[in-house]
């Protein structure tokens, strides 16, 4: 029997300040990274004690659960991984070969937004910093949103 990759990964496994660069314009900078799917989706805690969901699939940021209590209710529950994270689609695409290693996510191809269908011909193994870079700017850019600002650098020059 094949053991799956785990749904989910603690966001201390990665960079988690170079995978975010390209999502800043929608994650609040003040919450904290908690884990990340093999999708690339990420739960998020906020300083309210609330945990909040990235959605790399539909490019949203959400309120998950009010609290560490009730988030640990919730993913307990096949349905809930499975609207909130596509779960379902893990061990589909571990059996049809595709098992992303601990930097790599699972991903679609053609976006669905874009036309991209449901189905396994579709998916695809990405390494995640690409991913996260190339969903960031692709939702950012379908919902309108103008360029992320640089961060300020100093004015003078240091040899």
């Amino acid at each position: 029997m094949t053991v799956l990759r785990p749904l989910m990964v603690e966001a201390k496994e990665f960079d988690v300040r170079d995978l975010l660069t390209e999502w800043r314009w929608l994650v609040p900078s003040d919450d904290t990274p908690l884990f990340v799917s093999a999708f690339g989706d990420w739960v998020f805690g906020n300083p309210d004690g609330s945990l909040w969901v990235l959605s790399v699939l539909e490019g949203t940021y959400l309120r998950a659960a009010r609290n560490s209590r009730e988030y640990n209710t919730l993913n307990k529950s096949t349905e809930w991984l499975e609207e909130v994270f596509i779960a379902g689609w893990l061990p589909i695409a571990a059996g049809n070969g595709l098992e992303p290693k601990p930097n790599e996510c699972l991903g679609w191809r053609l976006h669905p937004l874009l036309g991209g269908k449901f189905e396994v011909a579709n998916l695809q193994v990405f390494d995640m910093r690409v991913y996260q870079s190339l969903m960031g700017q692709l939702h950012r850019q379908l919902q309108g949103v103008s360029e992320v600002p640089n961060p300020k650098r100093p004015w003078y020059k240091v040899w």
